[in-house]
């Protein structure tokens, strides 16, 4: 499988690709070779939903466009119950998946079991896996890059989900236990990096 980074800013995305990868011919490509300048990430995006840069050297590609950025560095959960559902949420007006941002000295592990336990009102679940990582950009002058560390979850051995309770004053209105064919109704409704997550976790499952 060809090594790739996407990005997300606002509703646009782009995506830094190895030499090799096969993009969708209707896609406008830039080829970025070592040596070559870096534009920040909106100047590589410009008016594209969805821009693609394929690089000679991936990681110094990808090294490049950090430079333009300040790393936030976040944590979520893709947990499951007993029945196979995923657990998600709903804020801002589109369906999420519990995530936030690590407090000092806590690992990503810790950040993503604890944002799910404080998110959706569940005992705290137990880490399996790592699952992803996701990048979007955002703040002032587009500087800020969260990336956000995401894992499998369960609960541990006889520990049972009560009633879930979402975190209002993290703005969200409904937590739930969806089953595939909801989460994939979902997935339009939701952020671009979380709609693609979702997805990833249909087709894991």
């Amino acid at each position: 499988m060809t090594r790739r980074y996407d990005l997300d800013w606002g509703a646009q995305r782009l995506t830094l690709a190895q030499k090799g990868t096969v993009v969708d011919e209707k896609a406008t490509v830039t080829h970025w070779s070592v040596g070559n300048r870096m534009p920040s990430i909106p100047e590589c995006i410009g008016k594209q939903a969805h821009a693609w840069w394929i690089c000679e050297d991936l990681e110094a590609a990808w090294s490049a466009l950090q430079k333009h950025t300040k790393a936030v560095h976040a944590a979520g959960g893709i947990l499951t119950d007993a029945k196979g559902r995923l657990l998600c949420i709903h804020r801002l007006g589109h369906w999420d998946l519990p995530k936030g941002k690590l407090e000092q000295n806590e690992t990503p592990e810790e950040a993503a079991a604890r944002e799910v336990q404080e998110e959706c009102g569940v005992p705290l679940p137990e880490v399996l896996s790592p699952f992803a990582t996701t990048y979007h950009v955002y703040g002032p002058e587009n500087r800020l890059m969260k990336v956000t560390q995401w894992f499998r979850m369960s609960f541990p051995k006889g520990v049972e989900c009560g009633a879930l309770v979402p975190q209002t004053e993290e703005h969200i209105t409904d937590v739930r236990w969806a089953s595939p064919e909801e989460v994939q109704a979902m997935e339009p409704l939701a952020f671009g990096n979380i709609g693609r997550l979702m997805a990833a976790w249909r087709a894991s499952r």
